[in-house]
């Protein structure tokens, strides 16, 4: 087993109006170049036909899944105030590499996201790739305000978002990179090899991500990260 508690470094950020908590932790895994090379072994990554994630993915075993979860559970507990009688739930662990190019993007890729609605759900991602690629940021919704998506705000904020993007009449979509008419960044998160991030899936947010610095389906040269989501219940 690796140690994921060595030398790491935590920091706090709350960001936007709601104020909600950005957890950042530098050097986060002990052995960064293992995952590396497991993303590089066979079997390869491949596309998730339901999935909205513009690339492939590829599970990845080992303890890796279950070590981070153990170490992550206390700081999130504290971070994000989700009390102690509340378990954890992994739901996906897996290796993702961006891949597809801007003119195949369907209009839902070009515009932050969700994962769920669900604040007990949170993400983490863990960048496994070179400071050339982009982060994550995260946006507010201009005419709403919004910065989450609860349940309650659902099916309004998707009415309108759908109404927004027919109305600017795009033939071609990109991968949104800073402000646009429909959104405003209100925090970026830059890549660092073997940082990790952790926040509420409910949150709108984006990967920064440039055709330019390469969309490469080799896990030694392309934007590989190890994304998982987990839930307390």
């Amino acid at each position: 087993m690796h140690d994921f508690a060595r030398q790491q470094q935590i920091h706090v950020e709350r960001i936007g109006r709601e104020q909600n908590p950005l957890l950042i932790i530098d050097n986060f895994f002990a052995a960064p170049e293992h995952l590396v090379k497991q993303a590089c072994s066979e079997p390869g990554f491949v596309a998730q036909a339901s999935d909205f994630y513009p690339g492939l993915r590829k599970q990845v075993i080992g303890d890796y899944p279950t070590q981070s979860l153990h170490t992550l559970i206390p700081l999130v507990r504290d971070v994000f105030s989700v009390a102690i009688e509340r378990e954890a739930q992994l739901s996906l662990c897996a290796f993702s590499l961006t891949t597809t190019p801007p003119e195949k993007l369907r209009p839902i890729q070009s515009v932050p996201h969700i994962d769920t609605h669900d604040p007990s759900q949170f993400a983490l991602v863990h960048y496994l790739c070179t400071e050339s690629f982009g982060g994550t940021s995260f946006y507010r919704h201009r005419s709403t305000g919004h910065e989450t998506i609860t349940q309650e705000r659902l099916t309004d904020y998707f009415k309108i978002l759908k109404q927004e993007v027919m109305d600017e009449q795009q033939q071609q979509f990109n991968y949104i990179n800073g402000d646009t008419n429909l959104f405003e960044r209100i925090y970026q998160v830059p890549v660092i090899f073997n940082r990790a991030i952790v926040y509420r899936s409910n949150q709108l947010h984006s990967g920064d991500i440039s055709a330019q610095a390469g969309l490469s389906a080799d896990p030694r040269i392309g934007r590989l990260t190890a994304n998982s989501f987990f839930c307390f219940t």
